[in-house]
């Protein structure tokens, strides 16, 4: 019994110590401009993204959020975005992954109205389109592609 009960105390210990520790806002940003404020996060990123020539990667580096298309050159922002216009109000919000757009994202004009809402996927704009299930398929979009091709001017 007095065995047991040691094995049980030091597997108590040792999860106790291997849990996980709050950062303490160390993967946070905070930039006060004059024309706006910025909350964002810099979680780490177990894998850096190769970087891809079409898509905007965000990322921080000397006390300022870049906008790089095809690369970057500092910590990726990871994680939620939130900026705010002088009087405090929402002006943009959405979330980052790896440096891209994710999700949705919504941005408020100065008085608190909605502006615009858009959804995003690894760095891309989604349209608000619905696509039948003919659209999706990959057959006919080559087909639609050649078709293309045989209707422009000049052929």
């Amino acid at each position: 019994m007095r065995k047991t009960i040691s094995i049980l105390f030091c597997l108590f210990v040792i999860y106790c110590q291997a849990q996980k520790l709050p950062d303490a806002g160390l993967n946070k940003i905070r930039l006060s401009l004059s024309d706006k404020t910025i909350v964002a996060d810099i979680d780490p990123v177990l894998s850096p993204p190769s970087a891809k020539s079409g898509l905007f990667y965000y990322w921080y580096g000397a006390n300022e959020i870049h906008i790089t298309q095809g690369g970057f050159s500092g910590k990726l922002l990871n994680g939620q975005y939130t900026e705010y216009y002088p009087n405090k109000s929402l002006k943009e919000q959405g979330l980052f992954k790896k440096g891209l757009k994710n999700g949705l994202w919504k941005s408020w004009n100065t008085d608190g109205l909605l502006l615009a809402v858009s959804k995003w996927k690894n760095g891309i704009q989604l349209s608000d389109q619905k696509r039948s299930i003919w659209q999706k398929i990959n057959i006919f979009k080559k087909k639609q592609a050649q078709m293309d091709t045989l209707k422009k001017p000049g052929n």
